[in-house]
């Protein structure tokens, strides 16, 4: 469970983007508009980037929950059961996939207020967010407007879970064509802006490499469980990994789930099946500090599983269990960072191959929080077979929606 509960958060770290241009030294407003691009850049691709791991870890961590419908509606003295509930996930290609999409905004003329302004005390202009406006609509003019096709985007990127090298490719020739046919660089000119636009356009970073995945086919988790009944027909699951620390890589991990599952077959008299109905919470959290940046990740997930299943013994031989399942997760994160020590290089805030400032190379001093929100849920439907031996428990379910999923448990009644 460790293992694919921190999938999610780790694939983000790769979420920051990789310029592969050199500069000698940095120029303030190409190391601003650097900032705001891979910010934009991450916004609009995080999602669709993260969504296929935020699936599996869903369907994954649903796993598991019932081995049999059957709950006694009431009991001498409470009774236990320990398991180590294991999946195994088969990822479909079509999560291993996205198409990217390049910032961009459509040039309109009213909008030029919000970076330029008049007063008593002369003209007043935002350079540096009327550089990034300028920019995106270069953006739109080369992918959409009347120079489509100077700026072209890759029809396929991967996944947190896919694997290939994809990059938005940027040319300087064609930003500058692009500059020079905007309906405001005439008035650039009369700003005082047309050399310093053109100085930041001619040292942009001409690539932007966009993160690759981990190429993910098949998952492979476990996590402990403990049952305790019952109580009127009800028991109570537990699950529980207290906040340890798993090494540089991951930081400090925990995870914990509870439920509660009733018995609905208590309620009928001679039916020749169990059911019962189960509602079980779960959640994750994650601190970590990477990198030589220290960049600061911390990320929580919500998980909930609401499911309806049913079971029927083969005297003395097996039980065979099924069910529907709704399932949902929701993650948030937060991400502290600055820009990646290669991306420093490149820009000329940092003298390489050093990773600590030196005389005349201070280092990017303005960290940046990016925040990403990912939700997601689903119907799954169960079919399993259980087989009681003393007080051993050996189950395994085959679980279809989005993608195939093998459930095995392993239990001690006591």
């Amino acid at each position: 469970m460790k293992k694919t509960a921190l999938l999610f958060f780790l694939m983000i770290n790769s979420l920051f983007i990789n310029y592969q241009s050199s500069y000698s030294e940095a120029n303030p407003f190409t190391v601003e508009l650097a900032r705001q691009f891979s910010s934009d850049i991450f916004y609009s691709n995080g999602v669709p980037f993260l969504q296929p791991v935020v699936k599996v870890v869903n369907l994954t961590s649903n796993t598991g929950f019932f081995s049999s419908a059957y709950v006694p509606s009431e009991v001498s003295k409470p009774y236990f059961r320990f398991s180590i509930e294991g999946m195994v996930g088969f990822v479909p290609d079509k999560f291993k996939s996205y198409t990217p999409s390049m910032p961009n905004e459509q040039y309109d003329p009213n909008s030029i207020g919000r970076y330029v302004s008049f007063s008593q005390n002369g003209l007043s202009i935002d350079t540096a967010g009327l550089i990034h406006y300028f920019f995106l609509n270069l953006m739109y003019d080369g992918i959409y407007g009347d120079h489509k096709g100077m700026i072209t985007i890759p029809e396929s990127s991967p996944t947190a879970l896919g694997n290939q090298v994809t990059y938005f490719d940027i040319r300087h020739s064609a930003l500058d064509s692009l500059v020079r046919a905007h309906p405001l660089y005439s008035t650039l000119e009369a700003y005082g802006l047309q050399d310093t636009v053109l100085n930041v356009v001619n040292s942009f970073p001409e690539r932007f490499t966009l993160p690759s995945g981990g190429n993910i086919n098949t998952l492979v988790a476990g996590v402990p469980q403990l049952i305790i009944g019952s109580y009127w027909g009800t028991e109570l699951l537990l699950r529980f990994v207290p906040k340890v620390n798993l090494g540089s890589t991951i930081g400090d991990f925990s995870f914990w789930g509870v439920g509660l599952k009733h018995s609905l077959s208590q309620y009928f008299d001679r039916i020749p099946f169990e059911s019962a109905l189960q509602v079980v919470y779960q959640g994750t959290s994650l601190d970590n500090t990477v990198g030589v940046t220290n960049a600061k990740l911390k990320a929580d997930a919500n998980i909930l599983n609401v499911n309806l299943h049913f079971s029927a013994d083969i005297p003395k031989i097996l039980t065979v269990f099924t069910g529907v399942s709704y399932e949902s997760i929701s993650i948030k994160s937060t991400y502290t960072y600055l820009l990646p020590v290669e991306v420093q290089y490149q820009l000329g805030l940092l003298d390489p191959p050093n990773t600590e400032p030196t005389p005349g190379f201070p280092g990017d001093q303005n960290p940046q929080v990016a925040k990403v929100n990912v939700s997601d849920n689903h119907f799954k439907f169960s079919l399993g077979v259980s087989r009681v031996i003393g007080p051993i428990l050996l189950s395994g379910s085959l679980n279809i929606t989005d993608m195939i999923l093998l459930g095995f448990s392993l239990g001690y009644n006591f």
